[in-house]
């Protein structure tokens, strides 16, 4: 029999509040391009980069927050690379700094990991059930290796048809890890008892200097913010 357990998770409080900042300095920048003037492509370049801004911060926070799957701890790193060199192209691109036509393919590959590897891991940290996530997991890479051969070799034998078909399949697999989340946080929350635990350490330095709160601990020393949840299946 498995004992009941309990699992040290860090507060995402803070990930939340920097993706707000995100937001509000990126309307805030949209519409200073719009106040100041200009010409309407000036304004769509703000807009624009305001856009891809935001999409490259929520790929980086999620890949940060799915790090926690072991079974892919070497491509998160890949990922965080990808978003950021997409992001970037993308940007340049939009206020019109030209890519070389060699750059083109290289360039597309990156695009593919970064969405792929953002993909898995918000379905790590949706997906409870170790074959639905692995399942996402592998439609993932096979899309992927389709795409790139696409990007790659010049082949147009039913690719929109094959690619049609990993798209239905994915989305299926998408959505089992949706409702499966759902139903698991259903159930968490109607098993949910109230755990009072009492901190003696600080788990990210090691201090003894807390303060507790309604909902967390807090650390005196380095300012970190923590709580006790019930680890899956206890």
């Amino acid at each position: 029999m498995r004992p009941n357990a309990q699992t040290l998770v860090p507060n995402k409080s803070q990930v939340k509040r920097s993706l707000k900042w995100i937001v509000i300095v990126n309307a805030l920048l949209a519409a200073a391009g719009i106040v100041i003037g200009g010409s309407s492509e000036f304004v769509g370049q703000v807009h624009g980069t305001s856009f891809f801004l935001v999409i490259t911060a929520a790929s980086l926070v999620s890949i940060e927050q799915g790090k926690f799957r072991p079974q892919l701890k070497y491509i998160w790193h890949v990922g965080s690379g990808s978003s950021l060199v997409t992001g970037l192209v993308v940007i340049l691109l939009i206020w019109g700094v030209p890519l070389p036509d060699a750059l083109a393919r290289p360039v597309g590959s990156v695009a593919v990991a970064a969405v792929a590897i953002t993909y898995c891991a918000i379905i790590s940290l949706i997906a409870e059930r170790t074959r639905l996530r692995l399942a996402c997991w592998i439609g993932a890479f096979i899309h992927s290796c389709y795409v790139w051969t696409l990007i790659w070799f010049d082949f147009n034998a039913m690719s929109g048809r094959v690619l049609a078909l990993l798209a239905v399949a994915q989305s299926a697999c998408s959505l089992l890890a949706v409702i499966d989340f759902i139903g698991s946080r259903r159930a968490a929350s109607s098993n949910a008892r109230p755990v009072q635990r009492e901190f003696k350490y600080c788990p990210y330095c090691g201090q003894t200097e807390l303060s507790p709160a309604a909902n967390h601990t807090r650390c005196d020393t380095c300012g970190g913010r923590f709580h006790w949840v019930s680890a899956p299946g206890s």
